[in-house]
């Protein structure tokens, strides 16, 4: 590989950090306070080949620069250097989408202690009927104290997903850092029709008591109303 193409793997894989982070294709990947480090990767990057490229410049004899073997530069250069270029192309022509059902079926699941400490004092929850809740909030509250819940309507947003017996899940991924960390987060839908797999559903439904307890199984709701909506920018926790 010559020092040309590896000034061309630096610009284009610079370009792609900056590009991903300039828009909203980042958070399929990564949370979202890692924007300003993407885009100070990207730059670093490009600024990198822009001063190989002048470094590779001839000298005044027209001389190339060697290497203190006597051979060039460029032959130094890895060949596996040309790895870089793997992730910038499956973003130029795929784009993988976030994380979704497929991967919910099979990933870590967010679970709680199996004997919840007594000592969490959780708030009550606002006279909001159906009132809107985070599915972790849900899970939370299931596992520390499924009273706070007890006969009231939630209102839960998140994607759908199935298991393995065909029972359907308002999901959603939570992860610290990026999508490699992500745990799943779901409640279990009964009473309603499932919709199609990674379709974003907004559901109205009553908590099912006792459920989600110990973190062994996850909440349950009886659904009364499902909506359709689009998927949010930011489709992690």
């Amino acid at each position: 590989m010559t020092r040309a193409t590896q000034t061309l793997l630096l610009t284009v894989t610079g370009a792609v950090l900056v590009r991903m982070a300039m828009g909203d294709t980042y958070l399929r990947y990564v949370n979202s306070w890692m924007r300003w480090p993407l885009l100070a990767c990207g730059a670093l990057l490009v600024l990198l080949a822009v001063v190989d490229m002048w470094r590779d410049e001839p000298k005044a004899d027209g001389q190339p620069d060697h290497a203190p073997d006597g051979e060039p530069e460029s032959s130094h250069v890895p060949r596996a250097a040309w790895l870089l270029f793997v992730p910038s192309l499956v973003f130029f022509l795929i784009a993988p989408p976030a994380l979704g059902a497929h991967f919910a079926e099979r990933a870590q699941t967010a679970v709680v202690p199996a004997e919840p400490s007594t000592e969490v004092v959780l708030p009550e929850l606002p006279t909001t009927d159906p009132v809107p809740l985070l599915l972790e909030d849900v899970i939370i509250r299931a596992a520390y104290d499924g009273d706070t819940l007890a006969d009231r309507r939630l209102e839960i947003t998140g994607f759908v997903s199935r298991d393995a017996s065909g029972d359907w899940f308002v999901t959603q991924f939570g992860m610290n850092c990026c999508a490699a960390d992500a745990t799943v987060m779901k409640v279990l839908a009964t009473g309603a029709e499932a919709p199609a797999d990674d379709q974003w559903v907004k559901v109205v439904g009553r908590y099912v008591a006792d459920t989600g307890v110990g973190g062994g199984t996850p909440p349950e709701v009886t659904v009364e109303d499902v909506q359709l909506i689009d998927a949010p920018t930011n489709q992690y926790r």
